[in-house]
């Protein structure tokens, strides 16, 4: 066994201890009063209670956005100061459980259980929380309830039309697809992603589907169920065995060799997360973090961007990889929408963002798109995996971004000391397009 394979083994190791020790806290409680304010990014939002929901139900005032509560709250700290500000808490409201996630970076995040789980002590704690020393802010848990939101009327390829002939890039148009083709077949020359860990954050995985058969799978774990397995557990989990696919499916009689993974050597880390409650994708990041991840895949967003996540995510990409930065990728969204700053995780300057372009190299006219967007990869529908020993089309942003998660395992592979904003910038430069400021600064 090479040293570098001892190492590895020795951190995963050190890895599932720690997390048999991590408090389970996501015993759930509800809330019951008419009004909680959530302060996000200086932002005071009103909660209100939705009257035609069970009373654990609130929504943003002003809209129809639904959300959960539980009796839990995030509480972000500087790092090192946990023990104060655990003493503190103890001190002056009753606490059930409690677990901390984290450092990221110079940060780390409490999640406490209340023993009260009314919205009254749920607004007392949260204003007792925010006042300590060492606390940097406090939120409830949330859980976001998808619902139907009004899209904006934008069109991904005038916009990047406009954004292209402004830069002189146009030319580039073409040939985007041959260019990202290319370089593909030429890493793939090189390595098959030997030695990259990925993890992967998505609903179930068929890992036991005829394609991942031979897929190096270093950790499991249900965020939910708190087991190994991440097998899919309904007919809905299925988005997270297609996203493994187009990273880690080999070629056989059904799968032909243009429509294998990319990077079917990388090994990898699959997270089972089927709910968004910030202190379940928190605890999805720590392990992560506790993994040494070299790339993050989150082929999905939320209906809006709550601090904490974005907190945690520049964490990682300030100080994953020994400091060079873990390279946590994110869909930019289906919603042919105007990326906002801090509406979504597609806002994260410090993540890698990717649209979708269709068979003419374009933006496809469903994708997301902004300044945020630092990588355009292929969206079109395309053959693969599907749960049950199955295949079936996949397409999309999502598809976007688990193409983007393969591609760059291979690079990472190949020029393993590549910071994470390096890497940007090659994703950049075969996308045709310049990170603006704020992106390159990001790492």
């Amino acid at each position: 066994m090479c040293k570098k394979e001892v190492c590895q083994l020795f951190y995963l190791t050190r890895f599932k201890l720690v997390l048999c020790f991590i408090f389970v806290v996501l015993s759930i409680g509800t809330t019951n009063a008419q009004g909680i304010e959530l302060v996000n990014f200086g932002n005071k939002i009103k909660l209100e209670k939705s009257s035609a929901e069970p009373k654990s139900v609130y929504k943003f005032a002003n809209s129809e956005q639904l959300l959960e509560l539980n009796n839990r709250i995030i509480i972000k700290i500087k790092a090192g100061m946990g023990g104060g500000v655990t003493n503190a808490l103890k001190q002056k409201i009753e606490v059930g459980q409690l677990a901390t996630f984290g450092p990221f970076a110079e940060h780390e995040f409490m999640v406490v259980s209340l023993k009260d789980a009314s919205a009254k002590r749920l607004t007392a704690a949260l204003a007792i929380a925010s006042g300590l020393e060492g606390v940097i802010y406090a939120q409830p848990d949330i859980l976001q309830i998808k619902s139907k939101l009004e899209v904006e009327n934008h069109n991904a390829a005038q916009w990047l039309t406009k954004t292209l002939s402004q830069s002189g890039s146009m030319k580039s148009l073409p040939f985007r697809l041959f260019q990202l083709e290319k370089w593909q077949k030429q890493l793939q020359q090189l390595t098959q992603g030997e030695g990259v860990k990925i993890v992967v954050i998505d609903d179930g995985f068929d890992l036991k589907h005829e394609a991942l058969s031979k897929t190096k799978v270093l950790l499991t774990y249900d965020i939910e169920r708190r087991v190994k397995d991440v097998q899919p557990q309904n007919r809905f989990d299925k988005h997270g065995t297609k996203v493994v696919g187009v990273i880690f499916a080999r070629e056989n009689d059904a799968l032909p060799a243009e429509m294998a993974g990319l990077a079917i050597d990388a090994g990898l880390i699959a997270i089972r997360q089927t709910k968004s409650w910030t202190s379940h994708t928190l605890e999805s990041l720590h392990i992560a973090q506790l993994a040494q991840a070299d790339v993050v895949n989150m082929s999905w967003r939320t209906q809006l961007l709550l601090e904490p996540i974005k907190d945690a995510i520049d964490g990682l990409a300030q100080t994953g990889r020994g400091g060079k930065g873990a390279l946590v990728v994110i869909a930019a969204g289906n919603s042919g929408k105007m990326i906002k700053a801090n509406s979504t995780e597609a806002s994260i300057a410090s993540a890698v963002v990717v649209g979708a372009m269709n068979s003419s190299g374009m933006p496809a006219s469903f994708s997301n798109f902004g300044k945020s967007v630092s990588a355009w990869m292929p969206g079109y529908s395309a053959r693969g995996i599907a749960r049950n020993n199955a295949y079936s089309g996949f397409g999309g942003t999502s598809y976007a971004a688990a193409y983007c998660t393969g591609m760059i395992a291979l690079l990472l592979a190949a020029e393993p000391r590549l910071t994470a904003s390096k890497v940007k910038q090659k994703l950049a430069q075969v996308s045709g397009l310049a990170l603006d400021n704020q992106s390159k600064q990001s790492n």
